[in-house]
C-alpha cells in the first residue's frame, strides 16, 4: 500500500481528506511545523506529500521551501480554494508543486493521486492497485487455506482467491495473473483437470503454474511431476519457501 504523507492544519477539512484517503493508503498525517515535517518524512519515506492549504499562511512559507529544496524527489500536491491559492502562489511557484483547485470531488483527489503514483483504481472491487505489482492467483477447495495465504501474500502481490478451477476461469477473464498455486486434491474438478484448462488459454499458457499438495508419498508426487508443472510445495509451506518459490519463477517467466 502506498504511504501518503498529509500535511496541513488540523481543521475539518483536513480531518474529511484524512479519512476518505485511509480507504485506500496508508496515511501518515502531520501538523504545519517544519521541524516536524523534516524528521517524520524522514522516519516515513513516504510515495507522495499532499499539503492541505487550508487555513494556511504566508507564515508557513519555511514548508513549502523545505519540500522544494530538499525532497523535490516525492511527489507534492497542494489542495486549496482559488483564494489560498492565489495567498500562497509565491511560495507554491516552483514546479516540483502540483496544484488542485477546491471544490473539488475526493474521487478527483484520488485519480490524481493514481495517476501521479501510476496506479489504477479498480472499480469493480473498489481498490488501489499498482500497475506494477505482481499478481498471484490461488485456487483451493480450503476456505480457511485461500484466507492464510491471502494474509501472506497480499502486503507484496495482488492476490486472486479461486475455491474451484472454474471459478479461476472466471477471474482469468478479468485479469491474468502472474503466477498461480494450484491445489492438486480438489473435489469435481481436481488439480490434474485445472491444470490441463488453464494451460489451453493462450493468455495462461506461459503463466509458472506451482502445485500445491498435502500427501508426501513417491507415487503421489510421481503423478504430480508428470504434468510438468513449474514446480509444487508441500503443504503447509513456510513463508520463506513461498515468495522464494514466486520471486524466482517470476524473474524466470520475465527472463
Amino acid at each position: 500500500m502506498k504511504k501518503i504523507f498529509l500535511i496541513g492544519k488540523f481543521n475539518i477539512v483536513f480531518e474529511d481528506l484524512k479519512n476518505y484517503l485511509e480507504d485506500y493508503f496508508s496515511v501518515v498525517v502531520c501538523t504545519d511545523n517544519v521541524e516536524l515535517m523534516k524528521n517524520m518524512i524522514k522516519l516515513n519515506n513516504p510515495d507522495l506529500i499532499i499539503v492541505n492549504l487550508s487555513e494556511m499562511t504566508l507564515d508557513n512559507v519555511d514548508i513549502f521551501e523545505e519540500l522544494e529544496m530538499n525532497h523535490s524527489y516525492i511527489p507534492t500536491l497542494c489542495i486549496g480554494t482559488k483564494e489560498e491559492k492565489v495567498r500562497l502562489a509565491e511560495i507554491m511557484s516552483a514546479r516540483h508543486f502540483n496544484i488542485l483547485t477546491r471544490p473539488i470531488q475526493n474521487e478527483n483527489i484520488r485519480g490524481t493521486i493514481c495517476e501521479t503514483l501510476f496506479l489504477e483504481y479498480d472499480y469493480e472491487n473498489g481498490v488501489i492497485r499498482d500497475k506494477n505489482r505482481k499478481c498471484v492467483m490461488i485456487i483451493d477447495d480450503s476456505a480457511i487455506q485461500l484466507r492464510a495465504l491471502n494474509e501472506i501474500l497480499k502486503k507484496k502481490y495482488d492476490v486472486l482467491l479461486a475455491t474451484s478451477g472454474m471459478k479461476a476461469l472466471t477471474l482469468i477473464g478479468k485479469r491474468v495473473p502472474d503466477i498461480i498455486f494450484l491445489d492438486y486434491e480438489m473435489p469435481i474438478c481436481d488439480g490434474k483437470m485445472t491444470f490441463t484448462m488453464l494451460k489451453e488459454i493462450d493468455e495462461v499458457k506461459d503463466v509458472p503454474i506451482i502445485f500445491l499438495t498435502g500427501v508426501n508419498d513417491k507415487n503421489h508426487i510421481e503423478s504430480v511431476l508428470e504434468l510438468r508443472p513449474e514446480g509444487y510445495l508441500l503443504k503447509p509451506a513456510s513463508v520463506e519457501t513461498l515468495f522464494e518459490t514466486i520471486e524466482k519463477n517470476l524473474k524466470r517467466k520475465d527472463g
